[in-house]
């Protein structure tokens, strides 16, 4: 990110006390689904009256062949058609784009797209996807998906793919496989921000040596020992710290997620952001809600939680800097390297 971005993004994410006017747009989300989960809603209507500056809208790449069922998380049923996913991804992209423009949403898809957010305050989106399944095997359809706004990519979701493994099930592939590690360098080519959530411990590793650039892990937790695919969909969906520290030294961020099961409190999810800013540094921790990911148990059902969060945070000693970071600025500082020419 250049110095004048960097200089808008600090000044756009300076706590503001005073509670008795509307509160500028300050917060982002790395990861949600807003809109796409659980129904059609108005994103703008969602972003404005809780000061959220930027959401990352994940379109969900799997979404045809995959279930949720009860006590065993989310599992693929079926394989998918030839054209299937790729057709279904290209159909939400569209309709996603024409919503933020009927909404008049900013979509980030350079620097000066981070610099013009930072600078008005105006809420705006990133467009990004979960999963690279419908790339199908197919490096031009990321150049394609790029072109039409696609700036942040989780490299996989809940099918183990063409790009490699997940978390969740026997690994096929060690980690990435061929095509997923060209998926990486080229997202680097294209200025598309690599997201290594739901991939192995073998995934990460690789990724983390092919990158050039700063990389995220948008929505989970940490833990101190790596997970393993026979844990439980919970356990098995961690990074270790010691993954976590590699991510966080390459400037990357790791975004906790406020599932209920972990915490079930507000106040609980802040100790836990605490907890990782003490180990991981305050440049390098976020928030990824997976709102409507999450199965409805979650701590922050809605966005009117971040303004309660910084004020739990605040409350628990956090510096306002630090606060400023992890409920915001950390993200749009990664995705600006991302993006930057």
């Amino acid at each position: 990110m250049t110095a004048a971005v960097t200089l808008a993004a600090l000044r756009a994410f300076e706590p503001h006390a005073a509670r008795a006017q509307p509160k500028a747009a300050v917060y982002a989300d790395m990861h949600s689904h807003i809109g796409l989960i659980g129904g059609r809603a108005s994103v703008r209507e969602a972003m404005v009256p809780n000061a959220m500056l930027v959401v990352c809208r994940k379109i969900v790449a799997d979404g045809p062949v995959i279930r949720r069922f009860p006590g065993k998380g989310v599992r693929q049923v079926r394989e998918p058609a030839a054209g299937e996913l790729s057709s279904r991804f290209e159909r939400i992209l569209a309709r996603v784009r024409s919503e933020h423009q009927a909404e008049a949403l900013h979509e980030i898809a350079d620097t000066q797209g981070v610099q013009r957010v930072m600078s008005a305050r105006e809420p705006a989106v990133v467009i990004g996807a979960e999963g690279g399944d419908f790339l199908e095997g197919e490096l031009a359809r990321l150049e394609a998906a790029r072109r039409e706004g696609l700036v942040h990519l989780q490299l996989v979701h809940y099918r183990v793919s063409e790009l490699g493994d997940i978390s969740t099930e026997r690994p096929a592939h060690d980690g990435l496989t061929a095509f997923g590690k060209q998926v990486v360098s080229e997202c680097n080519r294209l200025r598309i921000l690599v997201d290594l959530a739901h991939c192995t411990s073998d995934g990460i590793a690789q990724a983390l040596e092919i990158s050039t650039r700063p990389m995220i892990y948008s929505h989970g937790h940490v833990t101190s020992t790596a997970p393993h695919w026979t844990q439980s969909g919970v356990r098995a969906r961690a990074v270790s710290a010691q993954l976590a520290q590699k991510i966080a030294q390459k400037g990357g961020v790791i975004g906790l997620w406020p599932l209920g099961y972990q915490f079930r409190t507000l106040d609980a999810y802040a100790s836990g952001l605490i907890d990782l800013v003490q180990s991981l540094g305050a440049a390098h921790v976020g928030v990824g809600t997976d709102m409507f990911g999450l199965g409805g148990s979650t701590a922050m059902p809605g966005y009117a939680q971040f303004a309660e969060l910084e004020e739990l945070l605040v409350r628990r000693g956090m510096k306002s800097d630090d606060v400023r970071n992890v409920l915001g600025a950390n993200y749009l500082r990664v995705l600006g390297a991302a993006l930057a020419a």
